[in-house]
Order: structure tokens, then C-alpha cells, then sequence
């Protein structure tokens, strides 16, 4: 068995990631064009019922964390029952703090967030970023 097939079965399974509650940074990571118009809510408004309510991502600044771009700075725009608050993008308060999940309007008859795509994604990054480390040690 190859080294490359044995860390490969060695590592945990991805789907344990997917599953987790996930800060704005590494729900912000996943999305094309680095999260730009990307709409994401904290969990706890959609407990809370305020389902109107959400960030729309107009810049991200990623810092590497464990060579994961887990954390950093993120500006947007907030609206607050369908209205934008402000015109001009002001930094996100709690990404860290929070576990937050994509913006699904309660009008819209449609599937915005597929989690299997997201897993597949995900798994394809893993996969992507094993190579690179890989090619980097040799």
C-alpha cells in the first residue's frame, strides 16, 4: 500500500467537518468568489425566529490557523427584516463567536445550501490540499 493511500485511510472521515457548526470563515471558505454577495446568518437568530435577518459578504480577509484559513476579518452588509441597515459594508461582529449557516429566505421556494455538494466539495479541498502538502515535503 502506497504512504499517499495509507494517510489517506489513516485520516478521520470529512463528514465529521461537514456536520459541525461552522464559523463565518470556514462557511465563507467554501463559496465561489471568496463569499463576495454571499448571504449568512448566526445560528442563534435563526433559533430566535428572525428569519428576515441576515449579512450580505461584501470582503473577506482570511488568517491562517493550523494552515486553515479559519479565521479573520469580514465586512458586509447587515439587513434587518428584509432592509438594509447601512448602504456602505461595516465589519461582521462574531464570526469566530458564533456558528453561523447560509441565509435561506422563508419565501423562496428552493434549495440554496445542498450539504452534499458542500461534502463533496470539501472532500475535493481535503484531497487538494493533501497533494500540495505532499509535493511540498518532497
Amino acid at each position: 500500500m502506497s504512504k499517499l493511500a495509507r494517510e489517506l485511510l489513516a485520516a478521520p472521515a470529512t463528514v465529521r467537518f461537514a456536520n459541525k457548526p461552522k464559523t463565518l470563515y470556514e462557511l465563507l471558505n467554501v463559496q465561489r468568489m471568496n463569499g463576495y454577495k454571499f448571504k449568512a446568518m448566526p445560528e442563534h437568530w435563526y433559533q430566535k425566529g428572525f428569519n428576515e435577518c441576515w449579512y450580505e459578504v461584501h470582503k473577506v480577509k482570511y488568517k491562517l490557523y493550523k494552515d486553515q484559513p479559519t479565521h479573520g476579518k469580514a465586512w458586509g452588509i447587515l439587513y434587518w427584516n428584509g432592509k438594509a441597515v447601512d448602504d456602505k459594508p461595516k465589519e461582521i461582529r462574531g464570526g469566530l463567536k458564533f456558528s453561523w449557516r447560509p441565509y435561506e429566505s422563508p419565501s423562496a421556494s428552493g434549495v440554496f445550501y445542498d450539504p452534499d455538494r458542500a461534502l463533496t466539495t470539501e472532500r475535493r479541498r481535503t484531497r487538494l490540499l493533501r497533494s500540495f502538502l505532499e509535493q511540498s515535503k518532497n
